[in-house]
């Protein structure tokens, strides 16, 4: 068996950085947006006021 020298290998070549995905801008903006939509249907659920029960679920609520 010949051990191979560093002169006898190929040059090393940096490869040229892939181009990004061009879909990648989309998907940050959706997952920014559906951040933003979440976080302004929980302030808008914590902000509103509590629903006037029925009777007959405010009787059962007490029975505890």
């Amino acid at each position: 068996m010949i051990a191979q020298t560093f002169s006898a290998l190929p040059p090393m070549k940096t490869d040229a950085v892939a181009a990004g995905n061009p879909l990648k801008g989309v998907l940050v903006t959706v997952f920014t947006l559906k951040i933003i939509v979440s976080a302004f249907l929980l302030a808008t659920v914590s902000l509103a006021p509590p629903v006037a029960a029925n009777e007959n679920y405010k009787t059962l609520a007490l029975v505890d």
